[in-house]
């Protein structure tokens, strides 16, 4: 697997930034844009220093594990990246099912020995009633059309949205008719799934890219604050 590069910036990492929350629950849908705006510049001028081939297509684990330090920071909940599985709509009808191989997941020592896997953010807030909801973040919706492109798919949605931010339950299934056709783990109705062995090699690659990754947290939390300093009303002013 090829490299990032994280660039210096005026806030070296995640661990630096305040402990407090900064937004709350749901993240209005502006900010989002705003948060997915940063973390996409900062993870495409990371794989552009660093010359890596097809840029940030294949980098799930990156914006997941980043994103994951970045959310964490802004509202001071525990954000996770999750890895396992994914059925991508192309449109007419057509599916891309990413998953590893069982043999293929239980022998990879690395992240980087495995293919068609995927990473996305998962987040459990309590309810009232004692239960958990379950927020699902997915920043590389974006590389949808070239996974496509990749499996030689025709892709033809419509513009797909650059990421994915919902409560689970308010995401809709896979279509019924189609589940017969697909892998176990999406005849559920799932479009993603988490994987243990998957899992595992993803926690391994945060620990092995630990100081990178809190990096290119630090510099999108710095870009993020760049821009909101931009955005406030200057009330120094007098009419």
């Amino acid at each position: 697997m090829e490299k990032l590069i994280a660039r210096a910036a005026a806030c070296n990492d995640s661990s630096s930034q305040p402990k407090r929350p900064v937004l709350s629950v749901p993240v209005a849908p502006a900010m989002r844009d705003l948060i997915d705006t940063a973390l996409n510049t900062v993870m495409e001028q990371a794989a552009a220093e660093a010359g890596l081939s097809r840029g940030t297509l294949g980098r799930c684990a990156d914006y997941a594990l980043v994103g994951a330090r970045v959310l964490s920071v802004l509202l001071d909940h525990p954000y996770e990246a999750v890895s396992g599985g994914e059925i991508i709509d192309c449109g007419g009808g057509l599916y891309v099912v990413l998953q590893p191989g069982r043999e293929a997941r239980r022998r990879a020592r690395r992240l980087s020995e495995l293919r068609d896997y995927h990473c996305w953010i998962e987040a459990w807030y309590p309810l009232p009633d004692g239960s958990r909801r379950r927020e699902t973040i997915d920043f590389t919706m974006r590389h949808d059309r070239l996974v496509a492109e990749v499996f030689s798919l025709p892709y033809t949605r419509a513009q797909p949205p650059s990421y994915l931010w919902e409560w689970q339950d308010q995401i809709a299934p896979v279509p019924q008719e189609a589940r017969a056709h697909l892998s176990a783990n999406g005849r559920n109705g799932a479009w993603m799934w988490a994987d243990k062995d998957c899992q595992r090699l993803l926690k391994k690659y945060d620990a092995d890219h630990q100081a990178l990754l809190d990096r290119l947290a630090g510099q999108v939390l710095h870009a993020l604050m760049q821009v909101l300093l931009l955005e406030r009303p200057d009330t120094t002013r007098s009419a």
